[in-house]
């Protein structure tokens, strides 16, 4: 456990002491959640927190002593990383579950132009997906108003110096984060659509532009695989009119649950009419539906075929489940030529099982 997270877990708010007296109560309050901290750790850890307890006490000292914090301090303090986690604070489930197992490597990497500071905090990768957290220092003026999502544009990747292209790696999304002031952003590799795999462990350098600043953020980022996962390999297939529907992978880590699916034409045709695509849902032995977070799929035109390859990124189960079920659908298109769905009286798309299709796979007897 790192020096960040144990400070990370004090949950001090330097913001609440800017430019405000503390009274004998918030002083005390302090006194005692510090040295309960300290007392709650092993033996192992009080020499750590000496040290951090030392930097602490200093600063609260003089909080106490002035009563006051000064402009100059405040703003010293708030250039201060906050030394939160990004992942912590996401609707990714498997994010959470890299914060809270120590999964995710704690990063300090900046890069400086114009009084603009971005910094990666963190990053993650399972085998099934590259996962980056970054934030910028605080901010005040014009750049405060906009988010860093809008800021941050021209978005490059090199891997051990070569280019990250649609060849070779799916496009980057960007997941929800804890505030303006982050950016989480995820991207895979395309070894189940023809590419190859991302090595165990690389170097990524990460290129950005910041709306009003010429010059690009760069930062290298070293990566590496955490290597707990469960891949099986089951190639089971079921027919539905022209479909063969085929689940070629399952990837299972404490982070993801990664689904490869195939769908082939029988007729052999190349013409794909879109409204004849098949999605899935993904299910445990109890009934527990895991929530899609993205994916990205290919034709593999240049065989002779229209085979549709498919990887979806699920949120991971909370444990090992005994067998998953996969649920196969259609959504149901109004009869016109703009292609546009039918819709419930919530607004939503309306959707029809392909029970045909439907696959369940013992997990103990694929290990």
């Amino acid at each position: 456990m790192s020096i960040y997270k144990d400070l990370n877990d004090m949950n001090i708010d330097l913001e609440q002491y800017e430019e405000q007296n503390l009274t004998n109560f918030e002083k005390k309050k302090w006194e005692k959640r510090i040295l309960k901290k300290i007392c709650k750790e092993k033996p192992s850890h009080v020499k750590k927190y000496l040290g951090v307890t030392a930097t602490v006490a200093m600063i609260f000292s003089l909080i106490i002593v002035t009563g006051l914090i000064s402009p100059t301090m405040a703003a010293t303090m708030k250039e201060v990383p906050l030394l939160s986690s990004v992942f912590k604070f996401t609707g990714d489930l498997g994010l959470h579950a890299a914060d809270e197992k120590g999964l995710s490597t704690k990063l300090n990497i900046s890069a400086t132009h114009e009084g603009f500071t971005l910094n990666v905090t963190e990053v993650v990768y399972d085998g099934t997906r590259v996962v980056i957290g970054i934030e910028r220092h605080h901010i005040e003026g014009e750049y405060s108003k906009e988010s860093l999502s809008d800021q941050m544009s021209n978005i490059e990747f090199l891997l051990n110096g070569e280019p990250l292209n649609h060849t070779n790696f799916s496009s980057v999304s960007e997941q929800p984060s804890k505030d303006k002031n982050s950016v989480i952003l995820e991207f895979a590799d395309l070894k189940n659509q023809g590419g190859s795999p991302f090595p165990k462990q690389f170097n990524l350098t990460l290129s950005a532009t910041i709306t009003g600043i010429s010059e690009p953020f760069k930062m290298d980022i070293p990566v590496s695989d955490i290597g707990n996962y469960v891949n099986l390999q089951p190639n089971i297939s079921r027919k539905y009119k022209n479909n063969r529907f085929t689940i070629e992978q399952i990837m299972l880590t404490p982070i993801t649950t990664s689904i490869t699916t195939r769908i082939a034409l029988l007729d052999k045709s190349t013409s794909v009419d879109f409204r004849e695509g098949i999605s899935i849902e993904v299910y445990d032995e109890q009934g527990h539906e895991l929530k899609l977070i993205n994916g990205n799929g290919r034709r593999e035109t240049n065989k002779g075929n229209s085979d549709f390859i498919m990887d979806l990124r699920l949120h991971p189960f909370e444990t090992l489940p005994k067998a998953i079920t996969i649920k196969p659908y259609i959504y149901l298109y109004n009869d016109d030529s703009k292609g546009t769905y039918q819709e419930d009286e919530n607004g939503d798309p309306v959707i029809q099982y392909v029970p045909e299709l439907e696959i369940t796979i013992p997990i103990n007897s694929q290990e």
